[in-house]
């Protein structure tokens, strides 16, 4: 087995724990944004209006990826750990980055192309 920094699955462990803190920042942010500056009151309007400013889709951009990479990193995590054979192991962490870059892709054209119904604010 060949031992090396980038071997031993360390960095994926210590970015597993510190992309889920900053997971769980931005998740508490999101209900408060949602939840509570509107008087709980979330309508596809309010949301249309928030998506049509480029700091929301940047901010929604990078939540969504960081969520799909932290999903898929713990997924390629459970494969390196259980599956015994080389072979099934490439397969399987190629299709979870196939699915992780389609559904990247799948949420960014939809929040960049985003447009409010009726012409904006």
């Amino acid at each position: 087995m060949e031992r090396g920094i980038g071997s031993s699955g360390a960095f994926a462990w210590f970015f597993q724990r510190i992309s889920g803190i900053f997971l769980l920042l931005a998740l508490l942010a999101h209900f408060w944004v949602l939840h509570y500056s509107n008087d709980g009151e979330v309508t596809f309007q309010i949301v249309a209006q928030r998506l049509s400013h480029p700091l929301w889709k940047t901010i929604d951009l990078a939540f969504l990826f960081l969520a799909i990479f932290h999903g898929f990193n713990g997924f390629i995590m459970v494969i390196h750990d259980y599956v015994r054979w080389k072979n099934v192991r490439l397969v399987l962490v190629s299709l979870v980055w196939v699915a992780g870059i389609l559904l990247g892709l799948l949420g960014m054209i939809t929040i960049i192309t985003f447009q409010v119904p009726g012409g904006g604010l």
